[in-house]
């Protein structure tokens, strides 16, 4: 145990002075892993039919069919079946199945020095958001903040216009994202980072905790009251955690209704929680639990400019290769 926590420390030192690893770009023809760190799923053959059709291979994590609870399977399983999805050298690509709950329980439980040494894309959202932080604080890696793949085959879930952004972005040398609305007027440069926001508030004072000095904050939540929003938000504040952050990208907030009449939507709550922010804030960006969302890279240099509502590439997502 002393050993992972030292060589966990040293690759986050490490990732600090040399920055970002950069995965190989997917291309038709390359095997895609489905995994299910979290919770079990349905829909899998479909999914996999999804993927064939568009002219991948398919393996699936050994855990994939299995449940206990409503987990994939038991935590040292779903951590095995990453593991292996992950060190297989025909996959290019980890690609979650679902989210649900789970994550978190598997972190301590990973090699961070192994996915490091062979970077792949990794994609998924929601609960996988604390694997997301996990690998950007001690892999290093840039991970993709986007779909779980059983939602290409639910147009309720996800449209063809996110589905290009999914591919595009997963081979993108350059991009720029013009959406949303100014919260907070300015510009700021940094390394993407952030996720689900009742994810990142359950790591704060763990060794899990996002990491946000200098970096821009990603925000999205999902089925929470509008007051729960405004909770979550302050633990953070009171965590240190927006104290030097570089600026702040928000979502959506899908279901995130107020609790009863006469109180503030999350809208207004997130408008008063961030008005005198001394950094830009961009907000109602298409990120999150929606069917129209963008795929962002984490842990990727961009520049935020909340003035002109736009996101922008500061460097490829991708070490090198052929798109697909």
């Amino acid at each position: 145990m002393l050993y992972k926590i030292t060589a966990i420390i040293g690759l986050f030192f490490m990732s600090a002075t040399f920055g970002s690893i950069k995965p190989l770009p997917l291309s038709r023809g390359d095997t895609i892993a489905l995994v299910a760190p979290a919770s079990w799923c349905e829909g899998v053959e479909e999914t996999i039919a999804a993927l064939e059709e568009r002219g991948f291979h398919v393996k699936l994590a050994s855990n994939v069919g299995k449940r206990v609870s409503n987990f994939a399977g038991s935590d040292e399983e779903r951590a095995l079946a990453f593991m292996e999805c992950w060190e297989d050298p025909e996959v290019s690509a980890v690609w979650c199945l679902r989210g649900g709950y789970g994550s978190g329980r598997i972190l301590d439980l990973l090699d961070y020095e192994r996915f490091a040494e062979n970077p792949k894309i990794f994609i998924g959202m929601s609960d996988i958001t604390a694997l997301h932080v996990a690998l950007g604080k001690y892999s290093d890696l840039i991970t993709f903040l986007g779909p779980v793949a059983t939602s290409l085959v639910n147009e309720k879930e996800l449209t063809s216009f996110a589905e290009a952004e999914l591919w595009e972005t997963l081979s993108s040398y350059e991009k720029e994202w013009a959406y949303g609305k100014t919260l907070v007027p300015g510009r700021a440069i940094g390394r993407l980072t952030g996720g689900n926001l009742s994810l990142l508030v359950s790591h704060v004072g763990t060794p899990w905790e996002v990491e946000t000095k200098g970096k821009i904050l990603v925000l999205e939540d999902v089925g929470e009251y509008a007051y729960r929003i405004d909770r979550s938000l302050l633990q953070l504040k009171q965590a240190g955690l927006f104290d030097e952050v570089a600026g702040v990208i928000l979502g959506s907030w899908k279901r995130c209704e107020p609790s009863k009449e006469g109180v503030w939507d999350v809208d207004q709550v997130v408008r008063e929680f961030f008005k005198d922010a001394p950094y830009p804030v961009l907000m109602d960006f298409p990120t999150g639990h929606i069917k129209g969302q963008v795929t962002l890279p984490l842990n990727c240099l961009v520049e935020l400019d909340a003035s002109e509502k736009k996101l922008t590439l500061l460097e490829s997502v991708v070490a090198s290769g052929v798109s697909p």
